[in-house]
C-alpha cells in the first residue's frame, strides 16, 4: 500500500537563521534539553566568548545546537557587556554544559559524582537565570528549575518507562488498571489514581521496565515528585510549553503514535476487505485518540498536527465504501471500451502519475466509473476523498 512519506527532521541550522520560527517551533517540538539550548540562541544569545568555550569542551555539533556562530563570535563578543542573564555568556555556557550530561543519562542512572556535579550546575543555572528580565530568560529559569528539581525523573530511563506504562494502560494489558484513571484529563482524579493506585502502577512497571528504573521510582520522594509533575499544572508564564508537566504528558501521545506505527505493520492491508474489519477499527480509534491527545498538548507544533491529521485522513479511507469500490475495480478492471472518457488511462494503476491524473484531469470520469461499478455510496464525499488522495501523493 502507498505509505505517507516520513516527516523530515527539523533542520536546526536553518532554524537558527530564522529566530522567530525557531522560537515558535523548537520549544514545542524538540526534546527538553535541545529546546532549552536552542531557544536561548534564537534572538540575542548567538555568541560564546573564550571564557565560555574554555569552561565546557563542547564540539562543533554541540556548539551548533545552542546556536553559536563561531565565525562571528569574535565580532559579537565586543558587544557582550550586558549583565542581563538573557544575554550572559556565563549563563549560556552553564546550560551548554549540563545539556549533554542530562542527555547522556536519559537511559541510565547517573553515578553519584555525576549527579553531584549536575546538582551543582543546577544551582548555578537557577541563580544565573533567576534575575532574567527578558521573556526567554524567564522561560529558561522556569524550565531549568523543573529539570533540576527532578533530575532523577529526567534520567535513568524513567521517561521511556512511563511510555510503556501509558501503553499498557491504554491497551488494558493489566486488569488492575481497568478501574483507574491514570490517563484522564481530570487532574484531581488522575492524582487520586496514582496515589491510591500505587500498587497497580508498580505491578505494571515491574513487568514493563528495567529493575533500575523501578528502583528509582520506588523512592517515596521520586514517586511523589512524579505524581506532582503529572497532575499539577505549572504556574508562571502560561506560554512556556517547555515545562516538565508538558513534556511528561506528551509521552502519552508519543506512546499512541508508536502503537499506531506497530499496528500498521500488523494489519494485512491487502486482505482488508471490510469497512468494519476489527483490526482496522482499532487502528483508526488509536488515530482518533492520538489526534485528540496531540491537539491538547502544547508540546506539539501546528506542522506536526497538520501532518498527523493528513496521515489519519489517508488511513480513514480504508474504512469507506470508496476504498471497497477501489478493490472491486481492481478485480473488474473497467475499460475504455465501456467508459470512453478513460481513454488510455489505467484506472487501477498504482503509479503516482496515474493516481494524480485520475483525481485531477480525469476526476469527473473516475467519479462516473465508480458510481456505475459500485453505486452512489461509493462516491459520497467524493471531492473530499479526491483531495485527500492528491495531498497524500503530493499531486501538483
Amino acid at each position: 500500500m502507498p505509505r505517507l512519506q516520513p516527516v523530515p527532521e527539523l533542520n536546526r541550522i536553518k532554524l537558527l537563521k530564522f529566530p522567530s520560527l525557531a522560537t515558535e517551533m523548537i520549544i514545542k517540538e524538540m526534546d527538553f534539553v535541545d529546546a532549552l539550548q536552542l531557544s536561548l540562541s534564537s534572538s540575542r544569545c548567538k555568541r560564546m566568548t573564550s571564557w565560555a568555550r574554555n569552561r565546557t569542551p563542547v564540539g562543533k555539533t554541540e556548539q551548533l545546537k545552542i546556536g553559536i556562530d563561531m565565525e562571528n563570535s569574535s565580532q559579537n563578543s565586543t558587544n557582550s557587556t550586558s549583565d542581563d542573564s538573557c544575554d550572559s555568556d556565563r549563563c549560556l555556557a552553564l546550560v551548554a554544559e549540563i545539556g549533554p550530561m542530562i542527555r547522556t543519562h536519559t537511559e541510565v542512572k547517573p553515578k553519584s559524582e555525576v549527579l553531584k556535579k549536575m546538582n551543582n550546575l543546577c544551582t548555578e543555572i537557577k541563580s544565573c537565570f533567576k534575575a532574567a528580565t527578558c521573556k526567554k530568560g524567564k522561560h529558561t529559569y522556569e524550565s531549568m528549575r523543573d529539570a533540576c528539581d527532578h533530575l532523577e525523573l529526567m534520567t535513568g530511563n524513567v521517561q521511556p518507562c512511563l511510555k510503556k506504562f501509558y501503553s499498557a494502560v491504554y491497551h488494558e494489558k493489566y486488569n488492575c488498571t481497568s478501574d483507574k484513571y491514570y490517563l484522564t484529563e481530570d487532574l484531581p482524579k488522575r492524582r487520586e489514581s496514582y496515589t491510591l493506585g500505587r500498587f497497580c502502577f508498580f505491578e505494571v512497571i515491574e513487568k514493563e521496565c528495567s529493575a533500575e528504573t523501578v528502583k528509582i521510582l520506588s523512592s517515596n520522594f521520586n514517586y511523589d515528585n512524579l505524581i506532582n509533575v503529572l497532575t499539577t499544572l505549572p504556574g508562571g508564564l502560561q506560554d512556556n510549553c517547555n515545562r516538565l508537566y508538558h513534556s511528561f504528558n506528551k509521552l502519552q501521545c508519543e506512546s499512541l503514535e508508536e502503537a499506531i506505527a506497530e499496528k500498521e505493520k500488523e494489519i494485512d492491508w491487502v486482505d482488508t476487505t471490510q469497512t468494519n474489519d476489527t483490526d482496522l477499527v482499532q487502528f483508526l480509534q488509536m488515530f482518533k485518540d492520538a489526534e485528540k491527545c496531540i491537539a491538547k498538548s502544547c508540546s506539539y507544533n501546528d506542522i506536526h498536527r497538520l501532518i498527523f491529521k493528513s496521515k489519519k485522513d489517508w488511513f480513514e479511507l480504508y474504512s469507506t465504501e470508496f476504498f471497497m469500490c477501489k478493490r472491486k475495480m481492481m478485480l473488474d478492471k473497467p475499460s475504455a471500451q465501456k467508459f470512453p472518457c478513460l481513454g488510455d488511462h489505467n484506472i487501477v494503476g498504482s503509479k503516482k502519475d496515474e493516481t494524480c491524473e485520475r483525481y485531477s484531469k480525469l476526476k469527473d470520469c473516475t467519479k462516473k466509473v465508480m458510481e456505475d461499478v459500485c453505486g452512489k455510496k461509493a462516491i459520497e464525499d467524493y471531492d473530499k476523498t479526491a483531495d485527500i488522495i492528491k495531498k497524500h501523493f503530493d499531486c501538483k
